[in-house]
């Protein structure tokens, strides 16, 4: 039945100008706890702001901002070029990277891998890595994150809705996925895509928080970054006023192909949160 669905894409801003929708339900979001102090997803000026606050120079953030985001230490103390009594000092005041350790990961023949990331609450969440040469044979990396744990809206076409939903993501367990497969492939990630488990809308100020990071601290372009979404219109509303130059790919029925009775029995399949016409 998943090959009954389609993706259709345009620019944030634009799209949701051209979105009339009626919701109709919406299920229960559970927010995650209280973050711990994690160092992932702070920016640069958070960093050296924390490092002034701790009694060090301001250029020790840009240190911890480069091992985080560069070098990609998962411990505190594997930051070495910061005084020991400074990295003592994070552990005792609670920080932490904020890195997951790799549960599993299996590769495809065409070079594309998967991977399960195990939380700190032992729930596994999973990423993809996948590899295409460009026209002039170098090799661009797409990592496709989660932005849940399971999905609420146990679409009939979706395995991962089958499985139930656990949590939302925070900020920094959506940036890390992109993080694990650069280390994975040993090659820089030039495209996000918001294609894992779950439903990016229903999660929007995590992935909003993420989308920063992974632009600002990471170094991924904005238009290299696309948002999905089976339709949640006041969310669709909502992201368009940040104005971002990503792209919201929106799960359709291609109507132009299929009967009447094919689209609405097609229609069914999805979890029915609302009801969404696109305008061309």
């Amino acid at each position: 039945m998943a090959a009954l669905h389609h993706v259709c894409t345009a620019p944030i801003a634009r799209a949701a100008l051209r979105v009339r929708a009626t919701a109709i339900s919406s299920p229960p979001v559970h927010l995650p706890k209280s973050d711990p102090r994690v160092l992932l997803g702070l920016s640069e000026q958070d960093l050296r702001q924390l490092a002034v606050d701790s009694g060090q120079k301001s250029y020790r953030g840009k240190q911890i901002h480069d091992l985080i985001y560069k070098t990609k230490s998962k411990e505190i103390q594997q930051f070495k070029h910061l005084p020991l009594a400074f990295r003592d000092a994070l552990v005792r005041g609670g920080w932490s990277v904020g890195r997951s350790p790799v549960y599993r990961s299996v590769t495809a023949a065409d070079g594309t891998i998967k991977i399960l990331l195990k939380l700190e609450d032992n729930r596994l969440i999973e990423t993809v890595g996948i590899p295409a040469e460009d026209d002039k044979g170098s090799v661009r990396l797409t990592a496709c994150v989660s932005s849940q744990v399971g999905c609420p809206l146990r679409c009939s076409f979706c395995a991962t809705g089958k499985g139930g939903f656990s949590r939302n993501l925070k900020p920094h367990e959506i940036v890390e996925q992109v993080l694990a497969i650069e280390e994975l492939f040993k090659h820089r990630v030039s495209n996000v895509v918001f294609m894992g488990m779950g439903e990016p809308m229903l999660n929007l100020k995590s992935v909003l928080e993420a989308h920063r990071c992974l632009n600002k601290e990471v170094g991924i372009g904005q238009r290299m970054m696309t948002i999905s979404t089976v339709g949640v219109p006041n969310t669709i509303k909502m992201l368009a006023s940040h104005k971002l130059q990503s792209t919201l790919a929106v799960r359709q029925i291609p109507f132009r192909i299929y009967f009447c009775s094919k689209q609405q029995e097609c229609s069914f399949e999805y979890h029915p949160i609302s009801l969404l016409f696109l305008e061309y």
